[in-house]
């Protein structure tokens, strides 16, 4: 695989620092997908779901996913990124949800994704070894280096602004896991005693162009964490505190210079907002919704999936104003989200529950009728969930998913005919 490197000069401007900014080109072209190109099979099977007697297709042969929930993944072409091979040794590829045909991303060896941009196909990559920031232009085939950042710089990389100028750092402190592990069994005891163990935590950029580390803000008693940079702001960060939703404000945003803190749906004392994602217009703020004001079980069920309070979609504007509330859905779903047009939402149940459903959605209705198109049959781990992770073709035809099929965990696709 041959990289023909030079300087570009256009690139270039307001860096400081040694090093150059480079641009590459990238082969093979991974961005038009041809009959018979590509290696991957049509699917690697299909079969009947036991449940909703629809068609479901097998797209992974050795574990599949698209990432977490929240991750852009969509090519201005159709295409989606998504996840193949095991925990150890996973590669990003590009992929035809229409046929399940792959190519992976090439110059990954060492990098790591940080983020991409829908908009035009832009991946963001980091090279820990090589201390080194990348953005690879998958349309054009072409990536360019961004910068470098420095051995000692606080925390660690959680994200990188839509424009590639800032890296957003967590430097957390919460080594007391041994001590106050995750609450994975319906244990209200372990639950509370891990939100209670001990942690304090900063949240920083550092901007590629200055070589400047600027303290968004600090921490004692909780962390902050779910660091999003806006797709149509690059000067705004989304970010949530990680204590009880049930009676803390959740959900934060703040702009790369430190000012504008706001609270993003705020939130009374026993009213819960989680699961927070971006809308597709980039300008608004999704979540999962329970009030809980009047609930007298909260302590002894603090779990969202096991409360007997309904469940609702909110959005949020970017100034945190609630613009939007639904009807309560037909239950606790894990991840809720939405189409790239705004015309389609995604749920994956829960405990009892165990589907991925799909529902129309008109922001002019509070009526939302999730439908489940196919059964999970990964075991469902309380404040783990069941790892689906599901989201829409382009196009909005498929439904894509992980699931365990066999002894693997693999990406399946069911039709979106609801």
């Amino acid at each position: 695989m041959g990289l023909f490197c030079a300087i570009d000069p256009v690139v270039n401007r307001g860096q400081t620092g040694p090093e150059p900014i480079l641009t590459m080109t990238m082969t093979p072209d991974i961005t038009s997908p041809a009959p018979g190109r590509f290696a991957a099979p049509n699917a690697v099977k299909t079969w009947i779901d036991e449940n909703t007697g629809r068609e479901v297709r097998q797209l992974s042969t050795s574990s599949g996913s698209l990432g977490y929930f929240r991750q852009p993944r969509h090519l201005p072409n159709g295409l989606m990124l998504v996840r193949f091979g095991g925990h150890e040794n996973r590669t990003l590829h590009v992929m035809d949800p229409e046929t399940g045909q792959h190519d992976p991303v090439p110059n990954m060896t060492d990098r790591h994704q940080l983020k991409f941009r829908n908009a035009d196909g832009v991946l963001f990559t980091i090279d820990h070894k090589a201390r080194q920031v990348w953005a690879q232009d998958l349309i054009n085939r072409r990536e360019t280096l961004l910068g470098t950042f420095p051995a000692d710089m606080p925390g660690h990389v959680s994200d990188i602004t839509f424009d590639g100028r800032y890296l957003v750092l967590l430097d957390n402190v919460d080594n007391a896991h041994d001590k106050h592990p995750a609450p994975t069994r319906k244990d209200a005891e372990m639950f509370w005693h891990y939100i209670a163990r001990p942690r304090r935590g900063a949240l920083r950029v550092y901007d590629l162009q200055t070589n400047k580390v600027t303290t968004l803000l600090e921490t004692d008693g909780y962390c902050p964490f779910h660091v999003d940079t806006c797709p149509s702001d690059p000067g705004l960060i989304r970010f949530a505190h990680d204590r009880f939703e049930g009676v803390n404000q959740r959900v934060w945003a703040i702009r790369t210079d430190g000012s504008g803190l706001r609270m993003i749906r705020p939130q009374e004392s026993g009213e819960l907002v989680t699961h927070e994602f971006w809308w597709s217009d980039g300008k608004r703020v999704g979540y999962t919704f329970q009030d809980r004001r009047k609930d007298p079980t909260a302590r002894e069920l603090p779990w969202c999936e096991y409360s007997n309070t309904k469940t609702q979609l909110g959005i949020a504007d970017i100034d945190g104003r609630e613009v939007y509330l639904s009807d309560p859905v037909n239950h606790y779903h894990t991840h809720l989200y939405v189409s790239n047009n705004g015309k389609l939402l995604s749920g994956s149940g829960t405990d009892g529950h165990s589907f991925v459903y799909a529902a129309r959605f008109d922001i002019k209705s509070t009526r939302i009728d999730y439908i489940p198109l196919a059964t999970v049959h990964t075991p469902y781990v309380p404040f783990r969930g069941q790892l689906v992770n599901c989201d829409f073709s382009a196009d909005g035809k498929w439904l894509l998913y992980s699931d365990t099929v066999g002894d693997g965990f693999q990406l399946c696709a069911v039709r979106v005919d609801i």
